[in-house]
């Protein structure tokens, strides 16, 4: 049997679209394209015209390697959509990343997936948010096979993301 090639499939209520589209942009610095990225309410990265949603997933799991990315919300929570697409991922047991959004809690975590897993809370200590977002960039490199951003693109490309996150809202200050 042929081995998988990776994709990203990032879980998210479409009314979180505004943190999914920065998230995209920090894959994308690291050397991700459209072509790893499956995110239905991104430009490019979405469901192709005239596919069922659900069929065109269901395809995704079953060709791609994927990596899901969770991206935790009130919102995410109140979609009947995103608790489907978790129920997926731990029924498949693909390998996932839960990113908690600013306001949104450890202890909120419910469903199908491990409260106790580690996750990435935006909104957390702004050391902790730099160590986490490291950490997921060093994984999607390795499970790519991308080569290593320099320190310095990465810290750019890394501190933009969090003053975008910071400027909804999030109290944090960049050192």
């Amino acid at each position: 049997m042929p081995q998988k090639s990776p994709k990203i499939f990032i879980s998210h209520a479409s009314s979180d679209k505004e943190y999914v589209s920065k998230l995209i942009d920090l894959l994308e610095g690291i050397g991700l394209n459209e072509k790893h990225i499956i995110c239905s309410s991104i430009a490019g990265c979405g469901i192709p015209l005239d596919q069922d949603i659900y069929d065109h997933l269901k395809l995704q799991f079953e060709t791609h390697n994927l990596h899901v990315i969770l991206v935790l919300s009130e919102n995410y929570y109140k979609s009947v959509a995103c608790m489907n697409e978790m129920g997926a991922a731990w029924i498949l047991q693909n390998r996932y990343t839960t990113i908690l959004l600013p306001g949104f809690e450890f202890k909120e975590i419910k469903g199908a997936i491990n409260p106790r897993q580690i996750g990435l809370k935006l909104d957390n200590d702004l050391t902790d948010v730099k160590e986490k977002l490291g950490q997921l960039k060093d994984c999607m490199l390795n499970e790519f096979g991308l080569p290593t951003v320099s320190d310095i693109r990465w810290e750019l490309k890394r501190d933009i993301f969090i003053n975008s996150i910071t400027t909804k809202g999030v109290k944090t200050e960049l050192s």
